[in-house]
């Protein structure tokens, strides 16, 4: 950032035709604020330069502006000075001496005589409240400048200028010199200090283009303006007024009525207060400190300390401390420390601390902290702390902590938590937790989804899906455990009671066995690693045979040179029925068997294997269902009872074609 000191030169004509030399040493508003260029330390030196040079040498390597009376300053004498790592406040003082002292207002130094020097006499009359000036602020081509404001930076008396650039303003008589400050948007602030008397005093202003960088009015403090709240309690003219305004006067404290019946009066808007005291509502520049206010309070900078209000507060920069409204809270810059609202609060910047609403929190920039809402939360930007909400929490980008919500969280990539009543969704990178009472959704997973009904990754699982019912993963290189998995292709394991991949371990089955010669069977599953079957046997197509239908599981791993060929394990359970029964009683039959199956192409396998066989029966039923002891071959192992339940046990086979 440049910063250039400009010399302006202001003649003044007084109503007893004595003129007045004024020098005000300028610097762009954007500067830092000069109380803290005053503490900073620098290494100055001049060698017998005019006073005056020196001092606007000083102001450029300072960078901050100041204006004085030439008059009560040796402008023309020859100093010299030889500072090493001293701060500017030591260096002014050396030059200014006793009878001088520095006064800050706003971005601006007002050099005056010290109130411990004696002051000549300025004869007031009799009665006397105030001095009027008037005059024309003109801009550097001569031109009457309209819509500015000049004010006197001690009693923040304040005029706006007419259509042709001509104001008037009253003084209290009690000062005997006063600094005049000119803004308008646009143009370099301007300060002068002058006699306090009547007078006709005009005043010549520069353009502040190729000075300043234009600013966007929603990224400065007066997009606060555009606020309801604001228009709903602020005059339009005392907007006007402030409007493109920087800070340009600081006070202990102030007390409004409303906006701009207070002690700032019309400059209230540009005016830091240390604590502001808003009966109704209040419009001011800043607070350092405290503010309360019985319905509003509005400021167009920063908020440092504590702020409350019955209804609400609104800043147009940043908050650091505490702020408190019945109903919401506005903040275009961002917020540090605690906001409390009975209903909103909304940071169009970020947060880091604390923001409790009852029914919605809205951040726009990135959240450090806590989110608690009765309804919602909010963020634009990435969620580093924790949302807590009774019905939805809403992160669009990541979330890198946690969120709680009773009905549902939103984000991005999540790699906190996510743990909701009903819903959590992520449109990004899962690799936290989702936990969930009805649903959780993301795109890749690589930690956990638990769900009471189903689970969703539109990508690929690396973590665990476990879900009641359905789990769903286009590509699975984890483990998923549900009643229904799906998805297209899986390297880890799907467990339940049935899993359908697109490119998965799909199989189809004819064949036969030693209890029912007719069957096909399908097989289904992510891969080898874990299938289901499913299949339906019958010893004939006559009336009166035994039907089978089977659902197991099983396991397989490739062997041989091209790993073409391949070693099952399958466990089934068959209920056996006849024409007759029609699951009137449940038959059981368990059967356990080892098959390897020989590749004959792409397609074809052809397998066979011994099977372990049982079955599970009543035997008092044997009598209304003797198709029971029709099933067992004669060659058993072994024939057990126990209490209610009989089993048979036998050595069986399998020998089959397997298609796909």
């Amino acid at each position: 950032m440049k910063f250039q000191a400009i010399k302006l030169l202001l003649h003044v004509r007084a109503a007893n035709n004595w003129l007045i030399f004024c020098v005000g040493l300028l610097l762009l508003p954007l500067c830092v604020p000069a109380q803290s260029n005053l503490r900073q330390h620098i290494t100055f030196q001049a060698e017998n330069q005019r006073f005056e040079d020196v001092m606007l040498s000083l102001a450029d390597a300072g960078r901050f502006s100041f204006s004085y009376n030439p008059s009560l300053l040796p402008v023309d004498s020859l100093i010299s000075i030889n500072a090493q790592d001293e701060s500017i406040r030591n260096i002014l003082a050396s030059m200014l001496g006793q009878e001088m002292e520095i006064r800050q207002q706003g971005n601006h130094l007002v050099i005056l005589r010290t109130r411990y020097t004696p002051k000549p006499e300025v004869p007031v009359a009799a009665g006397r409240i105030s001095y009027h000036i008037r005059g024309q602020i003109r801009d550097r081509n001569g031109n009457g400048l309209p819509n500015a404001t000049i004010f006197d930076i001690k009693s923040l008396q304040s005029a706006v200028t007419n259509d042709n650039g001509l104001y008037e303003i009253d003084i209290p008589s009690k000062y005997s010199v006063v600094g005049l400050s000119v803004l308008s948007k646009g143009v370099v602030d301007t300060t002068v200090v002058v006699e306090n008397t009547d007078k006709t005093l005009d005043i010549t202003i520069y353009s502040s283009r190729g000075y300043r960088k234009e600013v966007p009015e929603y990224e400065g403090p007066d997009g606060i303006n555009k606020r309801s709240i604001v228009r709903i309690v602020t005059p339009q003219s005392g907007i006007e007024r402030s409007t493109g305004r920087s800070l340009s006067a600081e006070r202990k404290a102030q007390i409004s009525i409303i906006p701009f019946t207070g002690t700032n009066m019309k400059m209230s808007g540009m005016v830091a207060n240390q604590y502001s005291f808003n009966v109704l509502a209040g419009y001011n520049g800043a607070v350092d400190k405290l503010e309360i206010g019985g319905l509003v309070n509005i400021d167009r900078f920063y908020v440092h300390g504590a702020q409350v209000a019955g209804l609400a507060n609104a800043v147009g920069r940043e908050t650091n401390g505490i702020q408190l409204a019945g109903l919401f809270n506005t903040n275009l810059g961002p917020v540090e420390g605690v906001q409390m609202a009975g209903v909103t609060n909304l940071v169009l910047d970020s947060l880091s601390g604390l923001q409790v609403a009852g029914v919605i929190n809205v951040t726009e920039g990135r959240t450090r902290g806590v989110q608690l809402a009765g309804v919602s939360n909010l963020a634009v930007k990435d969620v580093d702390g924790v949302q807590l909400a009774g019905v939805l929490n809403i992160g669009v980008k990541d979330v890198n902590s946690v969120q709680m919500a009773g009905v549902m969280n939103f984000g991005r990539n999540v790699p906190g938590g996510q743990l909701a009543g009903v819903m959590n969704t992520s449109y990004g990178r899962v690799s936290g937790i989702q936990l969930a009472g009805v649903l959780n959704s993301g795109r890749t997973l690589r930690s956990l989804q638990l769900a009471g009904v189903m689970n969703v990754a539109i990508d690929t699982v690396h973590g665990a899906q476990l879900a009641a019912v359905f789990n769903f993963a286009r590509k699975n290189h984890g483990f998923q455990l549900g009643l229904m998995n799906m998805g297209d292709s899986a390297a880890g394991a799907s467990v339940g009671l049935l899993s359908l991949y697109l490119r998965g371990y799909n199989k189809i089955e004819l064949q036969t066995n030693e209890t029912l010669p007719y069957s096909i069977r399908v097989k289904l599953g992510a891969n080898p690693k874990f299938y289901n079957i499913f299949g339906l046997g019958t010893q004939g197509f006559g009336t009166g045979e035994i039907w089978g239908y089977t659902y197991g599981i099983g396991t397989a791993f490739s062997v041989g040179k091209r790993r073409r060929n391949m070693i099952n394990f399958d466990l089934t359970a068959t209920d056996l029925q006849d024409d007759d029964t029609w699951f009137e009683e449940l038959t059981l039959m368990g059967r356990f068997g080892v098959f390897y199956a020989q590749a004959l192409g792409k397609r074809f396998r052809i397998y066979g294997g011994p099977v372990l066989s049982a079955l599970f029966f009543d035997p008092a039923k044997t009598d209304e269902f003797p198709f029971i002891l029709e099933i067992p071959p004669s060659n058993k192992l072994f024939h057990e009872k126990y209490r209610d339940v009989d089993v048979i046990g036998w050595m069986g086979f399998e020998i089959g074609l397997r298609i796909l």
